[in-house]
């Protein structure tokens, strides 16, 4: 009998005797199912925000345009049209060029009366061509598209998601209009149901040419050198050159590329100079980017070592579990070793009985996984960011999963099997042998207890530092009163509102505010003292003087 056809029966008999066992069948595989499962759903959230790469062609071609000072202290650099527009003219020196809004736009598509909110994405006009993106319906956006004021910018493609949701999968969705911010767009396009957008962490459902951005925004300064700097612009390396080669260029590139971008004046010589003393750099983005992964990613490999400590106290309690049974089957192995059977033979049907109940119990855990992941990043979204992971199992995960159920067996199998080696085939007949396996199995149990409460009294302490810190961070001072505090977000750029009335507008509603009974007070402002870390670079005139 060959060593394949052995591990075959072993296969078929451990199947047998956890039908005859069903018990503690159950209790095992629920306790593996446990451990496997919190250890896939961490992974597998650790994989959508850390591991994997975007879904576009050739991503490991693809760098973020960043600045030193920028890498150095762990941000993404932004950057306004003007910038992008004279990295565009050079693009040929790489593989290309792509741009997108690295910030939430919070679109409006409602025609009429309340607000139906959907986020935004604007994105130059090769975004989907360059990356490689096969759209599943329609076309992407052209050239013209992407100038600025130009009639042919009034075209969007949706994400699969919006589609779905929204649009009820209709066949006849390319060529549909849409208002956003009362703007009256077409449907040209819908991207794969894989590419949720170019940033990890938030998804778009509807992307909009850069060209569109000034008029779905009712900004004109928007492409101008006073513009937002809200752009990630990423540039594609050609076959062969490497990241450091093509930052050298770029830098070359450098003071054409801002003097050409601000004109040469006062105003815009001191942005100049700051622009010109950091240097540009390129960073890899295979990954895309995320202000999500910067914040989570260490919590994240935090949290994947705790549920370790968890896989291991299941294995502890599986393993005591199987001793139990290892000890009520003495009479078993003794039988068979009087009747000829090697000892290496009792070992590998005992590891093989483990992995079958851990594979038993990893797919139990994979199911729970892809429910309990899915929780787990609803429970990174709050009011202001909508988190959204790509946390479906791929190869990582499910090599993540056997390497941990293959692990997880030898942990919890290799007790019982030792145990069961040192069987003699008398033994079942000497009641004085008996008395000694007893013992010797009493002492493992106890071992085993005592790993499982020292493991335990850690997590325990370890969530008690953590309600502590929440406790902690619940109690801090604001400095302001936040009770009784309702706060309302209206944006009158998108309005009919003239935009030299918008302050008086605004002071006009607080006054009318203030006189609705039960309103002790009301005012107007740019940002709430809470607003998620925003903060505003604003340009004023005095007047009398040209400069800002």
């Amino acid at each position: 009998m060959s060593w394949f056809d052995g591990v075959w029966r072993d296969v078929r008999h451990a199947f047998r005797g956890l039908r005859r066992s069903p018990g503690f069948a159950a209790v095992a595989i629920l306790t593996l199912a446990l451990g496997i499962g919190v250890n896939t759903a961490i992974f597998s959230v650790v994989n959508g925000l850390l591991l994997r790469t975007l879904p576009v062609a050739s991503p490991e071609q693809l760098a973020l345009v960043s600045t030193r000072e920028a890498v150095e202290h762990g941000y993404s650099a932004g950057w306004n049209y003007q910038i992008w527009n004279q990295i565009r003219q050079r693009q040929d020196s790489f593989g290309g060029a792509v741009a997108w809004t690295v910030f939430p736009q919070a679109f409006d598509l409602a025609t009429g009366g309340e607000r139906q909110p959907a986020d935004g994405l604007f994105v130059s006009s090769n975004f989907f061509s360059e990356l490689g993106i096969p759209l599943v319906a329609g076309r992407g956006f052209t050239e013209p598209e992407d100038v600025l004021g130009s009639a042919d910018g009034r075209e969007a493609v949706i994400s699969y998601g919006f589609w779905q949701r929204h649009l009820g999968g209709a066949a006849e969705v390319v060529g549909r209009s849409l208002l956003v911010n009362r703007v009256p767009v077409t449907v040209v396009g819908v991207a794969p149901p894989r590419f949720l957008g170019p940033e990890v962490g938030r998804s778009f459902d509807v992307a909009i040419p850069l060209g569109a951005a000034p008029l779905v925004l009712n900004e004109p300064q928007w492409g101008g050198p006073a513009g937002r700097s809200y752009l990630a612009v990423t540039l594609r390396l050609r076959d062969g050159r490497s990241l450091e080669a093509a930052s050298a260029m770029l830098r070359g590139m450098q003071r054409p590329i801002v003097q050409d971008a601000m004109p040469p004046n006062a105003i815009w010589g001191e942005l100049q100079d700051m622009q010109m003393k950091d240097p540009f750099t390129l960073t890899p983005a295979s990954a895309g980017t995320s202000e999500l992964r910067r914040q989570y990613s260490r919590s994240l490999l935090t949290v994947l070592v705790i549920a370790a400590l968890v896989s291991l106290i299941a294995c502890t309690n599986v393993a005591n579990l199987l001793l139990a049974r290892s000890t009520a089957r003495q009479h078993e192995f003794s039988v068979r070793l009087a009747l000829g059977a090697p000892r290496n033979r009792l070992v590998q049907q005992l590891f093989v009985e483990s992995l079958v109940l851990s594979g038993l119990g990893a797919a139990a855990g994979l199911t729970l996984a892809r429910w309990s992941s899915s929780t787990l990043v609803s429970q990174l979204s709050t009011w202001f960011d909508r988190v959204v992971l790509d946390v479906s199992i791929d190869w990582r995960v499910l090599t993540f999963t056997i390497m941990v159920s293959v692990l997880t067996a030898v942990l919890f199998g290799t007790m019982p099997a030792v145990r069961a080696s040192r069987t003699t085939p008398g033994g079942a007949l000497d009641s004085l042998a008996d008395l000694r396996s007893r013992s010797r199995t009493g002492h493992l149990h106890g071992s085993l207890i005592a790993a499982q409460v020292a493991l335990s009294v850690v997590l325990l302490v370890a969530a008690g530092l953590f309600i502590r810190s929440f406790e902690q961070l619940g109690a801090v001072a604001l400095g302001f009163d936040s009770e009784r505090v309702l706060v309302v977000d209206i944006n009158t750029s998108r309005t009919g509102v003239d935009a030299k009335n918008r302050a008086a507008f605004m002071e006009s509603l607080a006054s009318a505010v203030r006189a609705v009974p039960g309103v002790a007070h009301a005012a107007a402002s740019l940002n709430t003292p809470v607003n998620h870390g925003v903060t505003a670079v604003l340009d004023f005139t005095v007047n009398g003087r040209d400069d800002r």
